[in-house]
C-alpha cells in the first residue's frame, strides 16, 4: 500500500511538472510568461553582480583602512616601547653613576682613614 501511495504521488508530481512545462513551452501565454521570468532572472542576476561589485569595493576600502590603522597603531606601539626603553636606560645610567660616585666617595674616605691611621701609628 505504501508503494502505491508513493507511486501515485510521484505520478501526480510528474503530471504537474508536465502540465507546467507544456504551459510554458507550448502556449503563447506560457512563452510570454517564460520570457518575463527569464528577463526577471537576468535583471536579478545583474543587480546581484552590481551589488556584489559595489560591496566588494566597500570591503576592499574597509580592509585597506583597517590595515593602515593597524600599521599606525603598530608604529605608535613601537615608538612608545622605544621611549620606555630610553627612559629606563637613562634611569639605569643615572643610578649607575650615582652608585659609582658613592663607591668612589667611600673609597676616598677609606683611603683618608687609612692615611690617618698610618700617620697616627707613625707619630705614636
Amino acid at each position: 500500500m505504501k508503494n502505491k501511495n508513493g507511486l501515485v504521488a510521484f505520478a501526480l508530481l510528474g503530471l504537474a511538472v508536465g502540465t507546467a512545462a507544456y504551459y510554458l513551452l507550448a502556449t503563447e501565454d506560457g512563452k510570454k510568461t517564460l520570457d518575463k521570468a527569464n528577463c526577471g532572472i537576468k535583471d536579478l542576476t545583474k543587480s546581484i553582480k552590481d551589488l556584489s561589485k559595489k560591496e566588494s569595493k566597500k570591503a576592499s576600502k574597509l580592509a585597506a583602512s583597517a590595515k593602515e590603522e593597524l600599521e599606525n597603531l603598530t608604529a605608535k606601539a613601537k615608538d612608545a616601547g622605544r621611549n620606555v626603553l630610553d627612559k629606563v636606560s637613562d634611569k639605569a645610567s643615572s643610578w649607575a653613576n650615582k652608585a659609582s660616585d658613592a663607591a668612589q666617595g667611600l673609597a676616598n674616605k677609606a683611603e683618608d682613614i687609612t692615611d690617618k691611621a698610618k700617620s697616627d701609628i707613625s707619630n705614636a
